[in-house]
């Protein structure tokens, strides 16, 4: 239990000063954007790239780890949407956002911090190579379903769309920038690795003020059912449906299983709210959907690093 609570606490810290200094105005939304534009195509793209061409061991990347996260991820997306659709579709029309609410993850700023507290730097190479495609896949899954009631879109769009994004994210390109220059072997001067080691330090406390700061935003509402349905699937039934597909089919390590289960278990990504932003209907639920599955995770998150055997 020390273990989970040394684990979790400080995380919970941070993110609450992130949440007080902004919720009492300490900075303000413009400040706040900037802080999270540096951290997000500065500094974690550094802690990837720096722990990609420092790792010893590149064989936690494979096809296994990716099918074990994401054969659940799509199975249960169309099964929610298909729950979804039938229950709340009178009240909630654009019913793939729930779906994606239920199965985007908080990864970089929930799940990756817990994991690296919990285990070590091994857990940065498979957890960021799951976190590379995640919106290609989820947001072109997303777009597709809402091309049913959206005749004037087309499907290549959408695809190219989620790809061109993709392409340009800096986790991506700092990804394979750390990939290409471990497999050449190339040479970083000493200058160079200090330099990117005091960057990389500022990554996960500075992402975690981020998420605090941006949940200071957001407000809940009172749509229990819908709630409630969304935090089941996303907290529990998605993460066991990784555990099952990771220990059972594909027989991960119990790192990578670790890996899967945790990132899968997550709360809601705020990527879903940015995607449906333009949304005045479901934006507001999406918010809520976030501040509420993260408050959650507090006791499930434990529950999950219990089960797996985490904490000794």
């Amino acid at each position: 239990m020390s273990t989970i609570l040394l684990a979790i606490v400080p995380i919970l810290c941070i993110i609450a000063l992130g949440y007080c200094c902004r919720r009492f105005n300490v900075f303000n939304d413009g400040f706040l954007d900037g802080l999270s534009r540096l951290t997000f195509t500065v500094f974690i793209p550094c802690l990837l790239f720096t722990s990609i061409y420092n790792s010893e061991d590149l064989s936690s990347i494979s096809s296994n780890l990716l099918l074990s996260f994401y054969i659940p991820v799509i199975g249960w997306y169309v099964l929610s949407y298909i729950y979804f659709r039938a229950v709340f579709k009178a009240s909630f029309r654009k019913t793939e956002l729930l779906s994606l609410a239920a199965t985007f993850s908080n990864n970089v700023l929930i799940g990756i911090p817990v994991l690296l507290t919990l285990i070590g730097d091994s857990v940065l190479l498979p957890g960021f190579v799951i976190v590379s495609i995640h919106s290609l896949i989820l947001f072109t899954l997303t777009s597709l379903f809402a091309e049913n009631q959206e005749a004037d879109k087309k499907w290549y769009r959408s695809l190219a769309t989620s790809i061109w994004i993709t392409t340009r994210s800096p986790i991506v390109i700092s990804l394979l920038l750390g990939l290409s220059a471990k497999l050449l072997a190339l040479p970083l001067h000493s200058i160079v690795q200090h330099t990117l080691d005091y960057l990389k330090g500022a990554a996960l406390p500075c992402a975690l003020i981020v998420l605090g700061a941006t949940l200071a935003r957001y407000k809940s509402t009172h749509q229990l059912p819908l709630s409630i349905s969304v935090n089941t699937i996303k907290l529990l039934l998605l993460p066991l449906a990784v555990y099952c597909c990771g220990q059972y089919w594909f027989n991960l390590s119990p790192t990578l299983i670790a890996v899967t289960v945790i990132m899968s278990a997550s709360p809601v990504g705020i990527n879903v709210f940015m995607f449906a932003a333009q949304d005045p209907k479901s934006s507001p639920y999406l918010a809520s959907a976030i501040l509420n599955s993260t408050l959650v995770a507090i006791a499930t998150i434990p529950a999950w690093i219990y089960f797996l055997d985490l904490a000794p």
